[in-house]
Order: structure tokens, then C-alpha cells, then sequence
């Protein structure tokens, strides 16, 4: 065991020594400032994409989920005997899985595809 690692075996990082909750030198920043107000802008621009990115990926795996359901259920008429009622709810979950794919474009209109297409891409693999 080096020196570096104490008996714990775990090296103490160099930003555990700061307070959590102090600034290092007390400067005082001016949130007026052009630089500070780009920055925020940014930010908050940057927030926007991922909340996007994350309802995108929820979509998705939400249509992932709803399609395997239905496939399943599909499955089961060839041993069910009430294959009507089985086409019937499986009807209604397709209209479920189309209206996610609605929200998705919905999501993406005005949208560069590309920036988002790895939230997507397990979609296009089932249709």
C-alpha cells in the first residue's frame, strides 16, 4: 500500500479539503454582468435541450413498452379463445403507441433530427 492511500485504502481528493459551500477567495461575482447574463442564456438554453433529450427518451421507451406489450398480446391468439377481444385491445394499444409517435414529432418539429436522434433510434427499430 503506498503512502498516498492511508490505511482506508481510498486517497483523499484534493476537493475534499475546501468548504462545500464557501467561495475560495470571497469574490463576489456580478450577475449583471454581460459575460454572467450569455452565460445564463446559454444555460438555460442548454437545460432546454436536455429536458427535451429526456422526454425524448422516455417516449421512446415508452413506445419500446407499449409495442412489445401489444406483440405479446398478439402472440396469444393463436391459443385464446376470444380473438376479437384480443384484436379489439390490441387496436386500442396500437392507438396509444400512434399517439406517443405524435408526441414525439411533436417534440422534434422545428428540431435538427440529428441532435436528438439517439433518443429515438430504438423507435425506428420496431416500425
Amino acid at each position: 500500500m503506498s503512502s498516498k492511500e492511508g490505511s482506508g485504502g481510498f486517497r483523499k481528493r484534493k476537493h475534499d479539503n475546501f468548504p462545500h459551500n464557501q467561495r475560495r477567495e470571497g469574490k463576489d461575482v456580478n450577475s449583471s454582468s454581460p459575460v454572467m447574463l450569455a452565460f445564463k442564456s446559454f444555460q438555460q438554453e442548454l437545460d432546454a435541450r436536455h429536458d427535451k433529450y429526456e422526454r425524448l427518451v422516455k417516449l421512446s421507451r415508452d413506445i419500446t413498452v407499449e409495442s412489445k406489450r401489444t406483440i405479446f398480446l398478439l402472440h396469444r391468439i393463436t391459443s385464446a379463445p376470444d380473438m376479437e377481444e384480443i384484436l379489439t385491445e390490441s387496436e386500442v394499444k396500437l392507438d396509444g403507441v400512434r399517439q406517443k409517435i405524435l408526441q414525439v414529432a411533436q417534440e422534434l418539429s422545428g428540431e435538427d433530427m440529428h441532435q436528438f436522434h439517439r433518443a429515438i433510434t430504438t423507435v425506428f427499430i420496431y416500425f
